[in-house]
């Protein structure tokens, strides 16, 4: 099962991989249009073939749409910068750190061939919007009944620490780094001659990871994830791997030792991750999990992919959100997403 952690308190669903068949074309552009009509024109005698299917050609408003959509190959930064502040600018999580952060994960964007369409564009920078949204420490100053600044007897400004929700839009860690789930507590991870590595829980079950990311119970019976309360055992307390923590990190957040080391293997990085889950937060290994979960279908997605939901005409922010939590706060997410839309159509060149 894959499990996904949202930075919400609160807001955590779990959901069961099911990749289903389907790939972007060889240029990375997704297959736009209807889908081909699939019923055999003047079938023939038993024994003989039939007809090819004919494909039904996209419509005078898909043609349209996937024009008015086509990513330029950079945006105009300052118009960037202006739309991000009109949209959001106003709003109480609002913090100009996320500026720069944003103009990065553009760019990231921008770099990615695979990232055709300004809607997914849109709806990446959505849900790096809603899932980075955290706590951030901040001085303030004090203030009296009037909303004026007070002073101490030296004429000082009096200040006081606050936290607030603040837009980041840069990876983070899961909030309570998944207190009192079964992915909570560390496991011991040895990387072994072969290419491979052990991974050992705090109840003593261990596995085999392959280079491909791909797990295999050593222990009998042995079943992934302890009990937040367990104790360790011996065989752990033995073990001699690195003890690591697999709380969710990222734009979307990774959970579990098990997707650590499968996303990490789809990215081409072999075991990294698993061996060194603080990349998560790194800001570009961040962009490729998700990048490559909502165009692949692939890790977090679930199968669902960004073909799925914007497909020539067909704009859907709202069902876009089953690629990374159900339908958890999708139509908030959804107006977030359309936001980012008008910022970067209006940043086109």
């Amino acid at each position: 099962m894959a499990h996904f952690r949202t930075a919400h308190p609160g807001h955590t669903r779990t959901l069961v991989q099911q990749p289903e068949p389907g790939h972007l074309s060889a240029s990375g552009h997704p297959q736009h249009g209807r889908a081909p009509v699939t019923a055999a024109v003047g079938r023939k005698a038993k024994g003989r073939s039939h007809a090819a299917p004919a494909a039904k050609q996209p419509s005078a408003a898909d043609i349209a749409a996937i024009a008015a959509y086509a990513r330029p190959a950079r945006f105009d930064r300052i118009k960037l910068r202006e739309g991000f502040l009109m949209q959001f600018g106003k709003g109480s999580h609002f913090d100009s750190a996320a500026i720069p952060q944003l103009e990065l994960l553009v760019g990231f964007m921008e770099a990615d061939t695979g990232i055709a369409d300004i809607r997914w564009m849109a709806y990446m920078l959505a849900t790096a919007y809603w899932e980075t949204t955290s706590l951030k420490k901040e001085t303030v100053p004090t203030l009296d009944k009037k909303g004026k600044p007070l002073v101490d007897k030296k004429g000082q400004p009096l200040v006081h620490s606050r936290q607030r929700w603040a837009i980041t839009m840069s990876p983070v860690e899961e909030v309570g780094h998944g207190a009192g789930r079964n992915y909570f507590l560390p496991v011991k991870v040895k990387s072994l001659p072969s290419g491979e590595a052990r991974v050992t829980e705090q109840d003593g079950d261990q596995f085999t990871v392959s280079a491909k990311g791909l797990h295999t119970a050593i222990t009998k019976g042995a079943r992934m994830g302890a009990a937040a309360a367990q104790k360790a055992v011996k065989t752990y307390a033995d073990d001699d791997g690195v003890e690591l923590s697999y709380f969710g990190r990222g734009y979307v957040q990774l959970t579990w030792w098990s997707n650590y080391a499968r996303s990490s293997a789809q990215l081409g990085l072999g075991l990294q991750l698993l061996l060194d889950p603080a990349q998560v937060l790194q800001p570009q290994t961040a962009y490729k999990l998700m990048a490559h979960g909502m165009l692949t279908g692939e890790g977090f997605a679930n199968g669902r992919k960004f073909g799925t939901y914007f497909n020539g005409a067909r704009t859907d922010y709202v069902k876009a959100r089953a690629m990374v939590n159900g339908t958890d706060h999708a139509a908030e997410i959804a107006a977030i997403a359309r936001q980012f839309e008008t910022i970067l159509l209006d940043a086109k060149p």
